[in-house]
């Protein structure tokens, strides 16, 4: 019946395996095991397989690793179309936390924060998974970079990554109360031009530190951004500021 059911490169979890063969968990287990001797299947890690003879699609394999998940922060950006779809890395938000493991030369890493709001669902293949919207995934990952390849990747998904709620992004801005979060995401916004003239540009000035920040924590040195009380690298700036 698994042989039947899953076509090459699905994944599955013991859960699935279980409903799908009408079975408990613990004879699910067994029949994988089974299947498994005879190259059906191979085993990911601890409840999930997947279907052997075809690479599986990384994301179909992260929405079985923990429940509830969203996919976060780079991957996100790609789910959402602005980032690079090969990552080296597959980021999963869960309340669940479950230990980083390779598979077919991809890490799965659990991140934070969890949260419920702000998720939407994007086909992949045959089904859908949760990754946070939009507006979210900007915030987030502004306001974390080094999960979306660090700053440089962040300014070039902008383009790619329409902000249709300008509301729900000063609601996840607010959501941090973090003010340097607020002028680090007005630099990257503004330097866009997609949004030069509109309120929410105004509305992350006014919730800009009072004193200078660095737009990069770690990277001294740099330009100054008056708007935003932020310092730059000088090849972000136009020429001339």
């Amino acid at each position: 019946m698994l042989k039947q059911a899953l076509f090459p490169g699905d994944p599955v979890s013991l859960d699935e395996a279980a409903r799908i063969a009408g079975v408990t968990t613990d004879a699910a287990s067994r029949a994988l095991q089974h299947v498994a001797r005879q190259g059906v299947v191979a085993q990911v890690r601890r409840r999930l397989w997947v279907r052997t003879g075809a690479a599986v699609d990384p994301y179909r394999l992260a929405a079985r690793i923990a429940a509830p998940y969203a996919f976060a922060y780079g991957s996100a950006l790609a789910l959402n179309g602005a980032g690079p779809a090969e990552r080296s890395e597959v980021l999963v938000s869960s309340p669940r936390r479950f230990e980083p493991f390779e598979y077919q030369g991809l890490a799965y890493r659990h991140v934070h924060p969890w949260n419920a709001d702000g998720l939407v669902r994007v086909t992949v293949g045959p089904e859908s998974v949760w990754v946070t919207c939009a507006e979210r995934t900007i915030v987030d990952c502004v306001r974390l970079p080094a999960n979306a390849g660090g700053i440089d990747d962040i300014m070039r998904a902008v383009d790619a990554l329409p902000l249709r709620d300008p509301d729900a992004v000063l609601r996840w801005v607010d959501h941090y109360g973090e003010a340097t979060l607020a002028a680090r995401l007005g630099f990257v916004l503004e330097s866009s031009g997609l949004y030069d003239g509109q309120r929410l540009l105004r509305e992350l000035e006014a919730r800009r530190p009072l004193h200078v920040v660095y737009l990069e924590a770690a990277r001294r040195g740099g330009r100054l951004a008056p708007r935003w009380n932020l310092v730059v690298p000088p090849y972000m700036l136009p020429a001339g500021e």
